[in-house]
């Protein structure tokens, strides 16, 4: 799949907040009734936060996130935890980042309307690749370029975002041999969130022991799935 090649265009989803679409796949990196909405509820709300709930003594939370993007996920997630004593360390994959003209466009900037919240926005997208970066205080941001199935995961994690494109752009993303490594990485109290609530998908987090949970998902859409690891 040869993304860095075909034009995305800015559009502004429901809740106001933008995102791009791609003509071609008749695809949008976020959902149109919402990105910010969808992005909050999906990963943040059931995802971070959930995570928290039930791991309230921990210091530290280890986040890998599938899909680097636009780098919502990554700047809501920095945004919720910015005040907050507990250390984030964020490692992420994109084999085809953003040029600059689409995070120009996209124009995020004015849609924060918070100068440092912006800065730290920018700040996500031009720190290096490949290098553990401080991008606030208590965030530690790592950008890996590469596909999936090239990339070698060598540590465990307490929060996986999975945000692939959907199985009708990415089917191979949402197969056993893709999802197989990133669950096992997963630690004890470990949350796997994503906005599909394919069955397939369920069934391969359940083979793997974890308790998997049918949630409502975002404007536009009746479900997503969730998956924590428990002991056995």
């Amino acid at each position: 799949m040869i993304i860095k090649k075909i034009k995305k265009i800015k559009i502004i989803t429901s809740d106001g907040s933008p995102t791009l679409y791609i003509k071609e796949w008749n695809e949008s990196f976020h959902s149109k009734h919402g990105a910010i909405q969808e992005s909050n509820h999906v990963f943040i709300e059931n995802g971070f936060n959930y995570w928290k709930s039930i791991n309230k003594d921990k210091k530290v939370c280890s986040i890998f996130e599938m899909g680097f993007g636009t780098a919502l996920n990554t700047f809501l997630t920095l945004k919720t935890n910015i005040s907050k004593s507990l250390i984030i360390k964020y490692d992420s994959i994109e084999a085809f980042p953003l040029k600059n003209i689409d995070i120009f466009n996209l124009n995020y900037s004015d849609f924060i309307k918070d100068e440092i919240l912006s800065k730290l926005y920018l700040k996500l997208h031009s720190s290096s690749w490949e290098s553990s970066i401080k991008i606030h205080s208590n965030f530690i941001l790592k950008k890996n370029k590469s596909l999936l199935k090239d990339y070698h995961i060598n540590k465990q994690y307490d929060v996986i975002y999975y945000d692939a494109f959907g199985p009708r752009i990415q089917p191979e993303m949402w197969g056993i041999n893709s999802l197989e490594p990133i669950i096992n990485s997963l630690n004890i109290n470990g949350v796997f969130v994503t906005y599909s609530a394919k069955g397939s998908v369920r069934r391969i987090l359940e083979s793997f022991n974890l308790i998997v949970e049918r949630l409502p998902g975002p404007p536009g859409k009746r479900e997503m799935l969730r998956g924590t690891r428990k002991l056995l």
